[in-house]
């Protein structure tokens, strides 16, 4: 590949060289293909504007040049064509001195296709990134399908814009191939990041062969932007497996890899580690169909997120292939495979104290006192129970009530953990939700998951440590109640004799001091209850009111605005293109990313109003006490321009933006779905309208776009 790759370089060499002779050829008036006599480059046109003869005469041009619509006419090659695309065909072609993005008309264009010879002719425009010709017209020219020569690049070097439209090669690894509707995707791991390569789908094609092969890929290299047309990423279209070379294949079965012990992976090495596909060995722990995976083999335990819907038995033996990464300082699989062996006797959980598994929050806010160890076998003990199957015992303090079922929170030896029950029908934990007692003492079996703690890992040693765990429980029988609080116990009854039998001023004295320790325990709960209702009431990352407080506000403002004559307005908000942005970043950034907003969208409205994250990159905020339904539309859009001011994130500087959709009482709906469906749709609308922008709900709008996500019937 990597030979491949500098031959691309030398011809893209070659190719600059013929680039330059061209443009002297241009300046001498020997043009490389000549304009129809009619109007000779350089001549007046209408509006006295010069006919662009070349793709660099038009790609050259600033966008307020492009806007002054040059007549154009161009010979080249097509480097790119997809009549798929949504929204518009997309067109690329190639000459001599650059390439350019072509707008085609809505007329049929027989027989293009990549590599065939046009003649374009149109006018220009700035377009969404860098100036496109617009309003043409094709017409195919005679001769052989060519392309030209491929400039081998790098990511770092698309992202920096300098290749936008160009015919490029990159070389890598493929990670996963996707097929979205009439296209394939291919993710491409190279040398200094990742892109996502894109073509129309092949009749006969093998994408799932490329997992894991090394190729050679020529394409078109395609900006991402956003409404203030800056590019927010790159992307690669090539025109189908023409272009595509397997420099290495992939291995014919992955499972015939030597197999890797979990311990081992991320381990030193001091060679090279392999970008591509391992092959992993357990025994199953826990099996959530479509979400969750989790195995155990002789050196340790490890979770990974997969697709797969494979019900497998706990006890069984597995097969796992996918690409080794990081996520959250701990080794992660991702595009996982998996593959059942054989059955095998249930794992044996490992018993546990929680207070000697991290040194993390406790139920009183500080540190729980760990045994006195060596500092290296502290730092390995803190995360060795990652991923595996344990049995601890701990008291019930709480739960934290979602939309998909409860998180309970438990206390042992001071620390606090929460114990999620499985997904799926019947394990949503409604049925531990009511027969589970806050305060009983219960037995938990799960895998337990930790989460580290970035700061301290990344400011002291270097070392990881946790900063909270939980733990998955595989099935309602995972938990086991030892007792349930009862008033009337034992010891109770006894202090009520002794105490009936006391003297008057004994008994009087004995209440006083009763009335003194039930008025400190009454503040120590009432200080827990708060403590664990701000837990279960807000976002984990951000801090922001979770979706269930704000659906209470809603309603609780929906009930008394009926008696007054003010009015109340919702705002969906979605972040503008935040998955390219978190694909460029990487999730730590993009972490940080949302956390700025939050303050930010926190700062733009009044205390009295509520700001929530309903989502990943949503977030949605309910104005109270409104005279005027304008002045929804004037805090969305102070709330826009704030947000969209730049940011610095880990030294670099980040463009964002974000979609508004306005519902205001009672004219965008007059109860809790309604208000909730209409910003919905609104949201769409300004996404609709290019981004960066506001949309207020009226009923002209029409929901073309799927149904609102809070539609009971889709549209």
């Amino acid at each position: 590949m990597a030979l491949d790759l500098k031959r691309a370089r030398e011809g893209g060499a070659r190719f600059r060289g013929v680039a330059r002779l061209a443009i002297a050829a241009i300046a001498a008036g020997a043009m490389l293909f000549p304009a129809p006599s009619v109007c000779q480059a350089g001549e007046p046109a209408a509006k006295g504007l010069r006919v662009l003869t070349t793709a660099d005469g038009v790609h050259g041009l600033t966008a307020e040049q492009a806007s002054l619509g040059y007549p154009v006419r161009v010979r080249g090659v097509v480097t790119f064509y997809d009549p798929f695309q949504k929204g518009h065909r997309a067109l690329f072609i190639a000459d001599a001195t650059g390439s350019v993005f072509v707008a085609p008309g809505n007329g049929p264009i027989p027989n293009l296709h990549a590599g065939s010879r046009v003649e374009v002719t149109g006018v220009t425009d700035p377009g969404g990134y860098a100036p496109i010709v617009t309003n043409s017209s094709i017409r195919l020219l005679p001769g052989s399908k060519a392309f030209p020569v491929a400039r081998a690049v790098t990511v770092s070097e698309l992202l920096s814009g300098s290749e936008d439209g160009h015919w490029v090669a990159i070389g890598g690894i493929v990670r996963s191939a996707e097929i979205d509707g009439m296209h394939v995707v291919l993710t491409v791991a190279t040398g200094d990041g990742t892109i996502r390569a894109t073509a129309d789908k092949e009749d006969g094609a093998n994408y799932p062969a490329l997992v894991d092969a090394e190729v050679a890929i020529r394409g078109v290299a395609a900006p991402l932007v956003n409404a203030r047309r800056q590019m927010t990423g790159m992307r690669l279209l090539f025109p189908g497996m023409e272009t595509l070379t397997v420099t290495k294949a992939a291995p014919p079965d992955p499972f015939l890899l030597p197999v890797r012990t979990l311990s081992s992976l991320l381990q030193y090495s001091p060679h090279t580690l392999s970008a591509h596909r391992i092959h992993l060995r357990g025994r199953v722990t826990l099996s959530w169909p479509g979400q969750t995976v989790c195995i155990v083999d002789e050196t340790g335990g490890l979770c990974m997120q997969t697709a797969d819907r494979t019900v497998l038995s706990e006890g069984s033996v597995i097969d796992v292939a996918g690409f080794l990464d990081r996520k959250d300082y701990l080794p992660a699989i991702t595009a996982a495979t998996l593959r059942q062996i054989g059955s095998g006797d249930p794992v044996t959980p490992v018993a546990i104290a929680a207070a000697d598994s991290f040194k993390g929050p406790t139920e009183n806010g500080t540190a729980s006192k760990a045994k006195h160890i060596d500092v290296a076998v502290a730092n390995s003990y803190e995360t060795d129970h990652n991923g595996e199957l344990v049995r601890t015992e701990g008291r019930l303090v709480g739960r934290n009530r979602g939309l998909n079922g409860s998180t309970f929170l438990f206390s042992s030896g001071g620390v606090l953990f929460s114990v999620v029950p499985p997904a799926g029908d019947g394990g949503d934990g409604k049925g531990l939700e009511s027969s589970l007692v806050d305060g009983s003492t219960i037995q938990v079996t799960g895998v337990f998951v930790g989460k580290v703690d970035e700061e301290q890992t990344t400011r002291n040693e270097g070392t990881v440590r946790l900063a909270s765990f939980q733990i998955l429980l595989r099935s309602a029988g995972d938990v086991a109640v030892f007792s349930v609080p009862s008033w009337w116990n034992g010891e109770h009854t006894l202090e009520v004799l002794g105490v009936s039998v006391l003297a008057l001023f004994a008994i009087l004295g004995w209440v006083a001091v009763l009335r003194r320790q039930v008025h400190r325990q009454t503040e120590v709960i009432r200080q827990s209850e708060e403590r664990f209702r701000h837990l279960a009431e807000h976002d984990d990352l951000t801090g922001l009111p979770v979706k269930t407080v704000l659906l209470e506000r809603l309603t609780a403002a929906l009930n008394e605005i009926k008696r007054q004559t003010n009015s109340l307005a919702l705002l969906m908000v979605d972040v503008d293109s935040f998955k390219q942005l978190n694909d460029s970043l990487g999730h730590e950034a993009g972490d940080q990313v949302l956390c700025t907003i939050s303050a930010r969208l926190k700062e733009s409205v009044r205390s009295s109003d509520t700001v929530a994250r309903v989502g990943g990159d949503e977030f949605t905020v309910l104005l109270n006490g409104l005279s005027h339904e304008d002045e929804a539309e004037k805090i969305a859009s102070q709330l826009v321009s704030h947000v969209s001011a730049p940011m610095w994130i880990e030294g670099r500087k980040v463009e964002v933006s974000v979609s508004v959709g306005i519902a205001t009482y009672p004219q965008g709906g007059c109860d809790l779905k309604a208000l909730l469906r209409n910003s919905d749709i609104a949201l769409y609308q300004a996404k609709a309208r290019g981004r960066n922008c506001y949309e207020a709900y009226s009923s002209d709008i029409v929901p073309f776009l799927a149904a609102s996500r809070f539609s009971d019937n889709p549209v």
